[in-house]
């Protein structure tokens, strides 16, 4: 089917900024700004993750009490069971809490359930097993959320359960012993989007910081981090915030690993000593774990990642590969016949298919392939006798687990996310299963069903280069939530076309008028005759290097290809200035010019003010960051001379309409903005609620020290000083504990990740609020501060900010504005 190309208008100032900060090209700046990030300082936590930035895991409202159950379990030699799940996710939230629950010297042991004999999730038979076996704690990982009446029979058979899950919650939640669940409204945890191994990894971290010693603890958190980066990228969960941090240090950590077990499965997919990418997991290594539990247990991946024996390791690693092989095979034979019944009818808007013969265990992945080649959500089913599984896979603006609700009636039982999801039936409900989706899908628009291409960047042939490639790595890791980006060409010339591959499936392009650029379409040979005729192409593809029998070189990795692509402009995705709470006034509207008013040199009480005085609203920027405020609130907020500045922005409560309702009739902007940025945000608020006579006041310069810390700029001298302190602590251990953030200054804090962008220091555990520890790195060559992202673009930014406020405080008022 042939897809429509969109690609998102630009983002002139701010990519402008990005660009000038960061020392990236245009193309770069334009994808970053179009993902949404405004400030400099954003992007540089994006493209340099730092373990700094983590999240405490006593966030979690029920942690701590969990944490004192564990203690008392520990204490009393209770018997301790991890119950888990058989995908990816599953087996490495139950290796991770296994391996620490087990070296701080906890009874424990495993469970996960067999896909087939028994399903997904607790069963009750198990629990029961479990009773039997002396079990009094059950911690379970990636799975629990909806198991209401299992749950309440571990409490019949007085068990203790620790509930730990990332799936979305039902109405109804289970009577557990606690809850650790980032997507529960009262979790307490600022991220939503952790993977089941995030959130056991929560609980280690837990673990290791209440009860680790100087044996068990201080390396541990970091040696885990392969195990979370693994099941996070085979999750599907989106590479942001705190997933993208476990992914971009687990990937490093996983070249080192500790773990016989993931060594020898490295080395079985050819990737031992190797450096990593997250869709080398993906694809290469993830599929041979799941391939395990889809095709029989998922044990022999359990095992492998648990035993500690080399050889045991490398049979159960080639093991995997062999399920994975004959996953394959079955996976071609389901997906063959899947076909042939698709386009037996007229394409419907959801395509459910059930088949009496069809392998449970591979059914998810023939989804997907449906969904690739036909663009419809996809519900596949085996059929078992009277009763059915099905698993489904959705597309964009499809909600998979909604959608299924509505048919709840004719389910027995179902559960999963937005984009995917599993369920049960009996087998006579599957006709009105199949007609009530599709009755369900007219409410969509004709739109939803027609595949999106969203192309990142518009670049020539010529941009194309190794350069290039070099600052887009630096946005990985690449998966859900930050996929890679897609550039594109139009009218591109051809210089030769052929098919390749032991079936002649793919097509090699060579591009350009002498043939100098190389591209691989896979999958495409079918479409070779079409190709070979064109003397130019649109073509959108991704970047990538290929080392293939020769010098590494640039390759065009076809996403697309078309004579001529059907292009679509898609709307901002966010507002230039990133902040939700204002609307855009439309763009036909021809704005007024503003009417400034000099009060920068009169004191307060001889600033000119209008009776009304609820009709003015000043942009405060002597706030910790600037906001805007009705004159009341800022009046009562106002700080007498002498006193400290807010800590906290006042937060604006009221919406747009209400606020140009009241036709507002001044504005001011107190205190020297700190910025130009926080000049020209100020204007752009106030003309958003249609306000265009402003008055600048409160000018008194501005305490250098409060400029370095807007700017988050640190002076060479401090840190010499502040790397000083950290030799003398490794004099006495390395690695060592340097104390909780909070005690931190913000100086010490940006200093700590200075040294980490440097590659000074390594961060092994700890989160914002806890106790951090570190390790030292020996300098292997002299190092310049200029090469740190954070220190130079603070010095710039502060130099800049130095030279404006300068400028604004003597600039006449026909220089001011945007």
């Amino acid at each position: 089917m042939k897809r429509i190309w969109s690609m998102q208008q630009s983002f002139g100032r701010t990519s402008d900024i990005l660009r000038k900060s960061l020392g990236i090209s245009s193309v770069v700046a334009d994808i970053l700004a179009q993902r949404g990030f405004r400030r400099t300082e954003e992007a540089i936590e994006f493209l340099h993750p730092t373990l700094l930035n983590l999240h405490s895991p006593f966030c979690f409202h029920d942690m701590l009490q969990v944490i004192e159950r564990l203690t008392l379990a520990l204490q009393q030699k209770e018997k301790v069971l991890v119950y888990g799940d058989y995908d990816v996710d599953g087996v490495t939230s139950t290796t991770l809490l296994y391996k620490v629950l087990r070296d701080l010297g906890f009874q424990v042991v495993t469970y996960i359930p067999h896909r087939q004999a028994e399903g997904y999730g607790l069963h009750a038979e198990a629990i029961e097993r479990a009773a039997q076996a002396g079990v009094s704690v059950l911690i379970t990982v990636d799975c629990g959320i909806t198991a209401v009446s299992e749950i309440g029979l571990a409490r019949t058979l007085g068990i203790d359960v620790i509930l730990t899950d990332h799936h979305e919650a039902p109405e109804f939640l289970p009577e557990a012993f606690a809850l650790l669940n980032p997507k529960l409204a009262n979790s307490g945890y600022p991220f939503r989007d952790l993977a089941g191994v995030g959130v056991a990894f929560k609980l280690a971290q837990a673990l290791l910081q209440t009860l680790g010693n100087s044996t068990v603890g201080i390396h541990s958190e970091i040696e885990l981090l392969d195990l979370v980066a693994l099941g996070t990228i085979a999750d599907l969960v989106p590479l942001s915030g705190e997933n993208r941090i476990f992914v971009h240090y687990g990937l490093q950590q996983m070249q080192e690993t500790r773990h016989t077990g993931l060594g020898a499965l490295l080395e079985e997919c050819g990737l031992g000593d190797k450096p990593l990418k997250a869709g080398q997991i993906g694809f290469v290594v993830a599929p041979r774990i799941n391939a395990a539990g889809r095709m029989d247990s998922a044990r022999a991946g359990l095992e492998l990642f648990l035993t500690e024996d080399p050889e045991r390791a490398s049979e159960l690693a080639q093991l995997l590969t062999q399920e994975n092989q004959l996953r394959q095979e079955t996976e071609q034979e389901i997906l063959a016949e899947a076909i042939v019944l698709v386009e037996k009818e007229p394409l419907p808007r959801v395509i459910v298919l059930s088949s009496n013969h069809w392998h449970h265990g591979v059914i998810g992945i023939v989804a997907s392939r449906i969904v690739e080649r036909y663009y419809r959500p996809v519900f596949i089913i085996a059929e078992e006798g009277e009763e059915a599984k099905g698993s489904a896979r959705g597309i964009s603006g499809y909600p998979v687990l909604d959608q299924l609700s509505t048919q709840a009636h004719l389910l027995t039982k179902f559960g999963g996310h937005r984009a995917a999801a599993g369920f049960s039936l009996r087998t006579e409900d599957i006709v009105g299963f199949r007609a009530g989706l599709n009755e369900q899908a007219l409410a969509f628009e004709e739109t939803l069903f027609e595949e999106e291409l969203k192309i990142d960047r518009y670049v020539s042939l010529d941009e194309v280069t190794g350069n290039l490639l070099h600052e887009l790595e630096q946005m990985a890791p690449f998966g859900f939530g930050n996929p890679g980006p897609v550039l594109a060409c139009k009218r591109i010339p051809v210089h030769s076309v052929s098919a390749v591959g032991k079936e002649r499936s793919h097509i090699k392009f060579r591009f350009g008028s002498q043939g100098e650029q190389e591209g691989i379409a896979f999958r495409l040979g079918e479409r070779l005759p079409e190709l070979n005729r064109a003397t130019r192409l649109d073509a959108a593809f991704s970047l990538d290097w290929n080392t293939f029998r020769g010098p590494e070189n640039v390759q065009l990795m076809i996403k697309d290809i078309q004579v001529e692509a059907d292009w679509r402009e898609r709307p901002l995705a966010v507002k230039e200035d990133g902040r939700n709470a204002y609307q855009e006034i439309a763009a036909t509207q021809v704005e007024p010019e503003i009417e400034w008013l000099d009060w920068r040199k009169l004191h307060r009480a001889e600033w000119p003010l209008p009776s009304n005085k609820g009709r003015i609203w000043v942009w405060d920027t002597n706030c910790r960051m600037p906001s805007l405020q009705r004159w009341n609130d800022f009046a009562e907020r106002e700080p007498t001379q002498g006193e400290n500045l807010q800590e906290e922005p006042y937060t604006l409560k009221i919406s747009l309409t209400k606020i140009q309702s009241e036709k507002a009739d001044l504005g001011l902007i107190y205190g020297l903005p700190l910025t130009e940025e926080d000049l020209k945000e100020g204007i752009d608020k106030l003309r958003k609620i249609g306000i265009y006579r402003i008055a600048l006041a409160g000018f008194q310069s501005v305490p250098e020290e409060r400029v370095r810390q807007r700017c988050g700029a640190i002076t060479r001298e401090e840190l010499i000083q502040i790397y000083r302190d950290l030799l003398t602590k490794v004099k006495e251990s390395n690695p060592f504990y340097i104390g909780s953030a909070p005690k931190l200054t913000s100086n010490e804090r940006t200093a700590l990740k200075i040294f980490e962008e440097l590659g000074l220091i390594r961060c092994l555990g700890g989160t914002e609020t806890d106790e951090i520890v570190l390790e030292l790195v020996p300098a292997q060559s002299k190092l310049e501060l200029g090469s740190s992202l954070r220190y130079r673009n603070a010095q710039e930014w502060l130099d800049r900010t130095i030279s404006f406020q300068r400028d604004l405080g003597e600039k006449s008022l026909d220089k001011i504005g945007v």
